[in-house]
């Protein structure tokens, strides 16, 4: 057993990024600021500043190979390989140069300036492009600090306490053997939570103040799963914890057996738990814990290599590796769920980005971007015939889904024409995220093939808060009776017109709140794979009349109190 300290012990609350439990030493880690260059340099010096930022980015692409092919068996290949194609982005790397040539900046300064044009659309659209802005940032601060020759420093095997990591920042510390991760700042859906779970490391993130209150050397208790920590914990709550990391090591390895089961309650009602995917490193995964394909597959990384985007034939092969390694299985592509196609120039902030131009309203408006998208996943549904559906994000109107149904039998047509045979049959439904759809549903369901309910935005837009201030944070839950009420109102509607609806929003990973969502008759849910195997073993052991009584109990609750008193006494029961 670990010793404790002699100091106060006091308890850290965030949310849950990555499940597991740790105990050790922190280390923290405080992301230098590249300061760059203010000053202009003389006609003399351009030639040798645009040699150190191409050395630099030879550097940058170097320590990213090196990254990629340390992460053999399924690691964040995805994401390193798209940060090298950022880096070897012509338009960025030619804008630069000019950057040094014409305004006469010293290579710091002119990749910053360069950078920060490419960012400032995309700091004004929805929350995954506002993730790919810190990737996007990330790579810029990486090549200013290699110009300043500075590295990161860590103390390794302990667990790490920063402000904020970038997804870059979570693989490299991965080889350095970080036990665990506290961040002040990000939520579970951030990119840099979704690869901490990807490679299994227990990751507490929105501490808020952990950077401020531990210091270097500290003895921490990181609680992943229920996103807490505990600062010098007393003998007593060591003690508790080195007994709950031996039950987790056990539990680990019930896991693979568990996902062996059949997906059936106790009395023999079938349920389907799929996967929310955006990079292929979470694959393995997936493949692991027997998911049933694919309930989500996020698009928006392509996007990060425009050209890529723009190339069918890139996008097509990323689909079908993604059907081939989840075989039998459906998977379901959302549709490109960002703002406009435009990185430098006349590009214009919105006021209000969560409400303003991005999902299926930029589409409609950038139609060729839609068009490639929709003829790279036709052609490959082709050659999976009834395992690819095409799910549209942020509708907020009929006409948006009966336009892009139109324009999937406008693109068929032209590949029939072209002797390219399509999977005529393939489904086309839509993210019940907006109030309106939701109110609506009955009328959506008439049109849609299936509807998928995507809480993390429903909950956002039908309280009122922006998930991303944190000022309002606690405002911002999914348990709240208005999101069940109308959950309910979408599974009745598809029900009545004989669809189905599934559930792909982060409320589907509470194990109870699952019971409760099967309850109601949503028995297709995804959610990220780490967390699949707790939720099935909550699900097979119980019996849907259990689960339909739990949900009846939930849709009479007043407050977020009581269906949290709900859950804690299933949770008492389940443990009896």
């Amino acid at each position: 057993m670990m010793s404790s300290t002699t100091q106060q012990e006091r308890f850290l609350e965030g949310a849950a990024g990555s499940p597991g439990i740790v105990i050790g030493k922190s280390s923290l880690y405080q992301r230098e600021q590249p300061r760059v260059s203010e000053h202009r340099i003389s006609a003399d010096e351009v030639e040798q500043q645009v040699r150190c930022f191409k050395e630099a980015r030879k550097k940058a692409e170097k320590e990213l190979q090196n990254m990629l092919e340390s992460q053999q068996g399924g690691s964040a290949v995805e994401l390193v390989q798209t940060q090298i194609e950022m880096i070897n982005d012509p338009e960025l790397n030619d804008q630069v140069v000019r950057n040094i040539k014409e305004n006469k900046q010293p290579a710091d300064l002119a990749v910053k300036q360069a950078f920060e044009n490419y960012l400032q659309v995309i700091r004004q659209t929805n929350e995954q492009a506002l993730e790919r802005s810190v990737d996007i940032a990330d790579v810029r601060d990486r090549l200013i600090q290699i110009l300043h020759n500075h590295r990161d420093e860590i103390v390794e095997g302990r667990i790490l306490v920063a402000h904020e990591l970038s997804p870059r920042e979570v693989i490299e510390f991965s080889s350095r053997n970080v036990k665990g991760i506290i961040m002040d700042s990000g939520g579970t859906t951030s990119h840099a939570a979704i690869i901490a779970r990807s490679m299994n490391i227990p990751t507490i993130v929105g501490v808020k103040n952990a950077t401020e209150v531990i210091e270097d050397g500290q003895e921490v208790i990181l609680d992943g799963g229920n996103g807490e920590g505990i600062l010098h914990p007393n003998e007593a709550t060591l003690k508790k914890y080195e007994q709950l990391i031996e039950q987790q090591v056990a539990a680990q390895a019930n896991f693979e057996s568990i996902c062996q089961d059949t997906n059936e309650t106790t009395d023999g009602h079938p349920f389907s738990l799929r996967a929310n995917l955006e990079f292929s490193e979470g694959l393995t995964t997936v493949q692991k814990y027997r998911a049933e394909g694919i309930g989500l597959l996020r698009t928006e990384s392509i996007y990060l290599s425009r050209e890529n985007f723009r190339n069918q034939d890139h996008q097509q092969k990323f689909y079908e590796s993604i059907l081939e390694l989840t075989s039998p299985h459906p998977v379901t592509i959302r549709l490109f769920d960002s703002g406009g196609d435009k990185f430098f120039g006349d590009s214009e902030d919105e006021q209000n980005p969560f409400l303003g131009w991005r999902g299926i309203r930029m589409l409609l408006d950038e139609k060729q971007l839609l068009r490639n998208q929709l003829r790279a996943i036709l052609k490959t549904a082709a050659n999976y015939k009834d395992r690819v559906r095409i799910l549209i994000p942020m509708i907020s109107t009929l006409q948006e889904l009966l336009d892009v149904k139109e324009l999937v039998r406008n693109e068929q047509k032209k590949l029939n024409s072209n002797g390219i045979d399509v999977d005529k049959n393939i489904q086309i439904g839509i993210m019940v995220e907006v109030p309106s759809v939701a109110l609506q549903a009955d009328l959506y369901a008439q049109h849609a093939d299936f509807l998928s309910i995507g809480t993390n935005d429903l909950a956002q837009y039908v309280l009122a808060v922006d998930r991303g201030n944190e000022r309002i944070a606690h405002l911002y839950d999914q348990r709240h009776p208005a999101i069940w009420q109308l959950i309910k109102q979408v599974a009745e509607a598809a029900d009545q017109e004989s669809i189905n609806v599934s559930l792909c929003g982060e409320l589907a990973s509470n194990p109870i709140a699952a019971c409760c969502l099967v309850g109601m008759g949503i028995t297709d849910l995804s959610m990220n794979a780490v967390v699949l195997p707790r939720v099935k073993e909550m699900l097979c052991g119980r019996s849907l009349s259990e689960m339909r009584e739990l949900s009846q109990q939930v849709l009479q609750g007043e407050t977020i109190d009581d269906i949290n008193r709900l859950f804690s006494n299933w949770k008492s029961k389940v443990k009896q």
